[in-house]
């Protein structure tokens, strides 16, 4: 995975793939979310609101506190002094808070996370006591752990200047990957005497934050398998426990802001997940409906011939792109469902000499041999296929189906992948095609069932 290039980590290519994939869909709930004005300051008040102290209270609770999510708000908004416990607990609950709400401001500023920050918000975490943003100069052992971290100041330096020059060589990777890999590699290195379980993870979400996400929550719980994920990544680079966990609790965040999202501004998350399937869908269509215009006007040149195409779009969405098919329709079409007025678009071929080629494409649900082929590859169980009919000899319906269908007799492309066609092809063969070799293969089938066709006497 080049994206881990110069980190102790390595991946293999299904782990990455699996990896990306994970990061990509969430990714496209964050862009839901963002996209369609529902994280307005009322849902984020809302939802950091509820967080802020159940934060302070997980990552202080993995080093030992005792102190409850209610009673560390008492902690931190009313300074109270709590019997029954450790004033350690009390104090570092404090100091946390004020490292968190200094880190809120930090990620208002784009950039990538450099030692500088690292090294202020250390400080705060650790408050008046010593050591406060300094690397140390002597070793430490992790209890429990195998791994040795760098036992010089040297190595300490030159861990963490490895660590800096990563962050901000990749300021573009996924937030969600730059959150695990600087939180891990910051354990790795253990740079300060004291704190740094805290510090990742604080710092792991600042990555978060100022990539659009919310903040996730590792608890008390889940302790021994944050350390083993850890573990596993000291002693053999091996990040895939890590990341899991990772994703896994930044899943759980965004269905927390979907909730909030829900409750303020009546945020439906599976109605802009395929709002934005939907979007890529129109777009896909009429690239395709286009590469086949360029592909069959490339062959008619030398004949003289023409070709046109009509697109039966209903309205401009609000990016300006026509709409080949609602989202009504498009939710219908993923059950399994028919749907009415469904016509993508039509072409129409003439030629001097010969009788004009009609065919209309339309919107239907998957056959069940694509339903098959899909499942097997994208674990998805229905969707929307593009479709062929033929001009009516018979005059009524205008257009039947089409029994000699160009090339393809039926087309869908994978949820979010708008050049990835799934084709099957009129010998019910499958194969999977950009869109330019599919408009080829389109235009080579029509202009070839034109020059076979009886020649006008």
């Amino acid at each position: 995975m080049d994206e881990l290039q110069g980190t102790p980590y390595v991946l293999g290519e299904e782990a990455v793939r699996g990896l990306r994939e994970a990061i990509r869909k969430l990714e496209e709930r964050c862009r839901n979310l963002r996209s369609q004005g529902t994280l307005t300051e009322e849902t984020l008040r809302d939802y950091y609101g509820e967080t802020r102290f159940e934060q302070v209270a997980a990552s202080n609770a993995l080093e030992g506190s005792t102190l409850s999510t209610g009673e560390t708000e008492l902690a931190i908004v009313k300074g109270t002094t709590l019997t029954g416990h450790d004033p350690a607990y009390v104090r570092d609950a404090r100091n946390l808070d004020r490292a968190l709400t200094r880190l809120a401001e930090m990620a208002q500023i784009p950039r990538p996370t450099d030692i500088g920050e690292l090294r202020e918000i250390h400080g705060l975490i650790l408050g008046e006591r010593p050591g406060g943003g300094s690397f140390r100069q002597e070793p430490v052992l992790i209890s429990g752990a195998a791994h040795h971290p760098p036992r010089s100041w040297h190595g300490v330096m030159t861990g963490m200047e490895a660590w800096e020059r990563w962050s901000q060589g990749n300021p573009s990777l996924p937030a969600p990957l730059r959150a695990l890999v600087l939180h891990a590699w910051l354990t790795h290195v253990h740079p300060f005497l004291d704190g740094n379980g805290r510090l990742a993870r604080a710092l792991g979400n600042l990555e978060l934050i100022r990539g659009g996400y919310p903040p996730i929550i590792i608890r008390r719980r889940e302790r021994e398998r944050y350390l083993r994920a850890l573990a596993e990544s000291d002693e053999g680079g091996d990040i895939r426990s890590f990341a899991a966990l990772v994703l896994e609790r930044l899943e759980g965040a965004l269905l927390g802001l979907e909730r909030s999202a829900e409750t303020h501004q009546n945020y439906d998350p599976l109605a802009e997940a395929q709002k934005s399937l939907l979007r890529i869908w129109n777009t896909a269509v009429l690239l395709l409906a286009e590469s086949a215009r360029n592909e069959i006007d490339k062959r008619l040149t030398a004949s003289g011939g023409t070709v046109r195409t009509r697109l039966y779009t209903e309205r401009e969405d609000k990016d300006g792109s026509p709409v080949i098919l609602d989202l009504e329709a498009y939710r219908h079409l993923c059950q399994g469902r028919p749907v009415s007025r469904s016509w993508a678009f039509s072409l129409r071929v003439d030629i001097p000499g010969f009788p004009s080629y009609e065919r209309l494409v339309w919107t239907g649900f998957w056959s069940s041999a694509l339903r098959a082929h899909m499942k097997q590859r994208t674990g998805t169980d229905n969707g929307p296929s593009l479709l062929w009919s033929s001009s009516n000899p018979e005059g009524y319906p205008r257009w039947r189906s089409d029994p000699e269908p160009p090339y393809a007799a039926e087309m869908t492309i994978h949820e979010g992948r708008g050049d990835e066609w799934h084709v099957r092809r009129c010998d019910d063969g499958i194969e999977i095609l950009p869109t330019s070799r599919l408009g080829k293969r389109i235009a080579e089938a029509v202009v070839g069932a034109v020059r076979k066709s009886v020649p006008i006497a």
